[in-house]
């Protein structure tokens, strides 16, 4: 089995180009082990695809367990998860396994694809499950999936960091930034929705929600 960081550059080399993005598919589609190795955020970069016949492909592999009612979800959530505090400490690793990635939380390790969570600290349980569920209701400007279709076939997905007279910078989903000439550009299109993937209730149980809960709110 190939090291994390490894696999995720394979995805990454695999994704930008649509041949092989439909090669990754059939593979996910027959081996399960394969289909579960792709992470959320390089599956919403599939599902957002420039192309429309990978996209809607995509979205029938990885979307079909997802209920598109994200507020059926909240409800369900906020419903069942158990009353009190949660564990601080179990909640750090549900972040740690789940949110990292993507994100920094202060002074602690993380992504830099998404905002620095401990700006959420002083938000409620409420909001804070809402947002983790459903993250295309409020999506900031600087937060939303671009993708770039290079003239060389390639397709470049991620947060749109720089835009000079000749060139752009699109961060993708492992951090690395990448510097595209206008001239190699075929097309740049902003999705709309948010990096952050929905369906994130198939990685974070009512018990795990209410740990990472308590650990996002500064608790104990």
């Amino acid at each position: 089995t190939c090291a994390l960081p490894i696999w995720r550059a394979i995805l990454d080399a695999v994704i930008s180009r649509p041949a092989w993005a439909h090669v990754l598919l059939d593979r996910a589609e027959k081996d399960a082990d394969v289909l579960a190795g792709i992470d959320s955020g390089r599956r919403e970069a599939l599902t957002q695809h420039s192309s429309v016949t990978l996209a809607k492909r995509a979205a029938a592999v990885f979307r079909s367990a997802v209920n598109q009612d994200r507020q059926a979800v909240i409800d369900r959530y906020l419903a069942t998860m158990p009353s009190g505090s949660g564990s601080a400490v179990r909640g750090n690793k549900v972040f740690a396994d789940t949110c990292a990635a993507c994100h920094r939380f202060g002074d602690a390790s993380g992504g830099a694809i998404g905002p620095d969570i401990a700006s959420v600290k002083d938000r409620s349980a409420d909001y804070l499950v809402t947002h983790i569920l459903d993250p295309n209701r409020a999506v900031e400007e600087r937060y939303k999936l671009y993708t770039a279709t290079l003239q060389d076939g390639r397709e470049v997905a991620g947060m749109l960091v720089n835009e000079a007279g000749h060139s752009i910078t699109i961060r993708t989903l492992d951090g690395v930034e990448h510097p595209l000439l206008r001239s190699d550009l075929v097309l740049l299109f902003c999705t709309g929705r948010s990096l952050m993937p929905e369906g994130l209730e198939g990685a974070i149980t009512p018990e795990q929600m209410r740990d990472l809960v308590t650990f996002l709110s500064g608790g104990q």
